[in-house]
């Protein structure tokens, strides 16, 4: 029997959606990228949605495109970001017709970090550039690509907007479809992270519940663990070193500029 290939990406192949709670931030950030700007990829925003799960699982019903970028309100895309993400799927179509879920910074089998992407909320370009789609055991949030053939869902009873990449690599698991990183690097022009509590606890909380058969959970900022105490002690050093702001500072510079600086500007 002959494997199913899926169609290799075409112009209009991907949608693009963001959760927005911020419009002067969208403006600055991922509206003013190129792609966008272009119309070479349209824009869909959800705003008013209690978590991130309900929001995307809207995005994924509303698009028709082959697949759809999950991206955060404060990223900018570079230039040739649509034409490298073209590039990645067509090398992970070749090697995994049926995987669901991509990522532009992750954790390889092996723990290591991949993809990669600016944050300014850390002032630096984290990651290592891969030359190949790595199978992922951790994505972060910042940007994800789900090929909708996979028909793969969010869960929207995952409170808040966090951890929902690391459940959905579980869910996907479960199913037996793979994860992968990617190389796309994309601008993320965040402010920095200085307590890990609300949202991020309560996701987290609810995780372990969720997934408590299969933990430990591999995680960017915090594997999800049986016991809360190393999420608490993490919390604490975090606050620690950003003496116990709650308010967090906006990122400086323009992003536009940072991507140029980066070369990330330029043609591959």
């Amino acid at each position: 029997m002959t494997q199913h290939q899926p169609p290799a990406p075409q112009k209009g192949s991907f949608d693009i959606a963001a959760a927005v709670n911020d419009r002067r931030i969208l403006d600055i950030c991922l509206g003013r990228s190129n792609g966008i700007v272009s119309g070479e990829a349209k824009l869909r925003i959800y705003e008013d949605f209690n978590s991130a799960g309900a929001a995307y699982n809207q995005a994924l019903s509303d698009s028709g495109a082959d697949y759809v970028v999950l991206v955060h309100q404060d990223v900018y895309l570079p230039r040739p970001f649509l034409s490298r993400l073209d590039d990645q799927v067509r090398r992970l179509n070749d090697l995994d017709p049926e995987w669901a879920v991509a990522g532009i910074i992750g954790l390889d089998e092996n723990g290591a970090l991949s993809g990669r992407t600016w944050s300014s909320g850390l002032g630096q370009l984290v990651g290592r550039e891969t030359d190949q789609p790595k199978i992922a055991t951790a994505l972060d949030e910042v940007l994800l690509v789900i090929r909708r053939a996979a028909s793969i869902e969010f869960d929207d009873n995952l409170p808040s907007f966090h951890l929902y990449a690391t459940d959905l690599v579980q869910i996907a698991k479960q199913r037996g479809l793979g994860c992968y990183v990617i190389d796309a690097p994309v601008i993320h022009h965040s402010r920095p992270v200085v307590s890990l509590a609300g949202g991020y606890m309560a996701a987290y909380h609810y995780l372990q519940d969720k997934w408590r058969g299969q933990l430990p959970l591999p995680n960017l900022i915090c594997p999800i663990l049986s016991s809360s105490i190393p999420l608490h002690w993490r919390n604490f050093r975090m606050r620690l070193r950003h003496l116990g702001k709650t308010v967090r500072a906006e990122p400086t510079g323009d992003p536009a500029m940072i991507a140029q600086r980066l070369g990330l500007e330029d043609a591959p």
